[in-house]
Formats: structure tokens, C-alpha cells, sequence
């Protein structure tokens, strides 16, 4: 017999870049039966919680001296089995512009949270910590023969990614956990996919990168083993009007009509077309020129 949770939906970090505005957008999830989370739903914005201001304002200026974030609003979910985060804002001083092209310094993104932050009764940031590791701590050494928590248990075994792992390292990887850690976002854009969608004449970078947890413990009791798991992961994307280009960390955009390349591209092709018109006419008054010629000499 197991009890495992599945995730209801994706996560996602999504940026949207309009000329020198850069607004984020952060839906997450995390899903698990390793304990039981406090029931809490509420908002939180950086006008009613310093503290939570002030902790994306460090994480992010680590990241990035330059960047600093404005008008942070979240939004917490949580019940016993999983917690629900949504937060928007806008990130500042990482823009240049020269004429109508914008470039964008997106070495803010793989930004990390430390602090402890707290809604009510919840720690939403190092759930990890505060409520994984005391758990996996309590069944290091649980067996039949030490009678703690139960005399019934015959083993217990961890997993991470889906490899065996010891009791430390177990304890470690759960404590270690953050729900605001970008850092897997830290690859160049170079090595993000890229593509433009005619359609809405945006180009779009996204990044899949591997779970930030992905634990397993199973509680072996008698002839039933019980599996414990907490799982979560976000996908990246970042998009911007027209035909954008990266190199490194750095997108270059237009920020003028926002089809500044396309009306070059319009350019070039007019003027090939006016070339092959005036070919063809000077092709053909040669033709007529010489056809009159002929005449003259009957």
C-alpha cells in the first residue's frame, strides 16, 4: 500500500519584458504527504510586510547589485498536503536603452530567498527546514528493535530523484529546501529555447530545468510499506514583443513601434524588388531599342 501525491498543475516563472518594464510572475506548487501543513490563505503585499519586501530585495540584489524589485504582491494556499504560491513584481535598474533597442540584464532571475518568512501560522519559504528535516530526523534510527516512533516499522528507506540515500544525506537534501530558489535558472539564455510566434510577434525563451525536490521515504510495517513524498519544479519563460535576441544574460529588444526589425526586413526586400522592376524594364526597352533598329535597316 503507498499514499503519493501527484501535482495538479505545472509551476511556472514567467518575465515579461515591455520596452523598460520587466514584470514577473511566479505560480508555484508544492505537493506532499511528508507532514501536515498549517491551513493557511492569505496575501501578503510589500506595502503591509517590510520584512517580506526586504527579503526579495536582498535575494535579488545578490543576484544582481543593480536590480531592485517593486509593488511585490503574494498570494499563499496552503493545506496539510501542499502550498499554493502566486507573486507578481517588477524589477528595476536592469535596463539600457539606446534609440529604440532595450537591452535587458537578466542576471537578477536565478535569484534565492533565504529568510524565513512567514504568513500567520506557515513558514512558506524554508519549509524544508521547519517542517521536512525534524520529520526524516525522527525516523533516521526507526526500527522494530529501537521501538521509535513505532515498534511496528522494520525499515525505513530514503530516496532522492529516485536513488537511495542515506539518513544524513536525506536530512540535508529536506532541510536544504527553499521555496523561493531560482538558482536552477542560472544558464545563459544562450541555452534556453528560443522561438518567435508570428502570430503575436513575440519571442519567447523557456527553460525546463530538473526538480528542486523531488524526496521519497518509505515506511516499511510488517508486510505494508508506506511512501511519504514531496515533489516540486517550476518551468521558466520569458518573452518580449517583436524579434528579441540574448547573449548571455542579456536580451536585446525594440522598444520603439516593437517592429523596428521588421520594417528593416520590409526595406530590404523593396528595394530587391525595385531592382529586379528596373532590370526588367531596362531589359525590355533594350529589346524594343533593338527591334526598332532592325526595322530601320529593312
Amino acid at each position: 500500500m503507498s499514499s503519493i501525491c501527484t501535482p495538479t498543475s505545472a509551476s511556472n516563472v514567467t518575465v515579461a519584458i515591455e520596452g523598460q518594464r520587466i514584470h514577473a510572475t511566479l505560480m508555484l506548487s508544492l505537493i506532499q504527504n511528508v507532514t501536515a501543513l498549517p491551513n493557511v490563505a492569505t496575501t501578503i503585499d510589500s506595502a503591509s510586510n517590510s520584512n517580506i519586501s526586504a527579503a526579495f530585495a536582498n535575494g535579488i540584489s545578490n543576484a544582481d547589485p543593480s536590480a531592485f524589485p517593486s509593488n511585490l504582491s503574494i498570494g499563499l494556499n496552503s493545506t496539510q498536503r501542499g502550498l499554493n504560491l502566486s507573486c507578481t513584481f517588477d524589477v528595476s535598474g536592469v535596463t539600457q536603452r539606446s534609440g529604440d533597442i532595450v537591452s535587458v540584464n537578466m542576471t537578477w532571475l536565478p535569484f534565492v530567498v533565504r529568510s524565513d518568512l512567514r504568513a500567520e501560522s506557515l513558514s512558506f519559504n524554508t519549509i524544508g527546514y521547519r517542517y521536512f528535516r525534524p520529520l526524516v530526523t525522527r525516523y533516521t534510527n526507526a526500527s522494530r528493535f529501537v521501538g521509535l516512533p513505532n515498534a511496528t516499522i522494520t525499515g525505513v528507506t530514503f530516496f532522492v530523484n529516485g536513488t537511495s540515500v542515506g539518513p544524513p544525506a536525506a536530512q540535508d537534501y529536506v532541510g536544504n529546501f527553499t521555496t523561493l530558489n531560482f538558482s536552477p535558472l542560472n544558464p545563459n539564455l544562450d541555452q534556453w529555447n528560443r522561438t518567435y510566434t508570428l502570430n503575436n510577434d513575440t519571442t519567447t525563451w523557456r527553460y525546463f530545468p530538473p526538480k528542486s525536490l523531488n524526496f521519497e521515504m518509505r515506511i516499511g510495517q510488517r508486510n505494508v510499506t508506506t511512501v511519504y513524498v514531496a515533489t516540486y519544479g517550476y518551468n521558466a519563460t520569458i518573452s518580449v514583443p517583436g524579434i528579441g535576441r540574448s547573449k548571455g544574460y542579456i536580451i536585446i529588444a525594440d522598444a520603439g513601434t516593437g517592429h523596428t526589425e521588421w520594417a528593416m526586413a520590409a526595406i530590404v526586400v523593396l528595394a530587391f524588388l525595385l531592382t529586379i522592376i528596373v532590370q526588367i524594364r531596362y531589359s525590355n526597352s533594350k529589346k524594343r531599342i533593338a527591334k526598332f533598329q532592325r526595322r530601320q535597316l529593312r
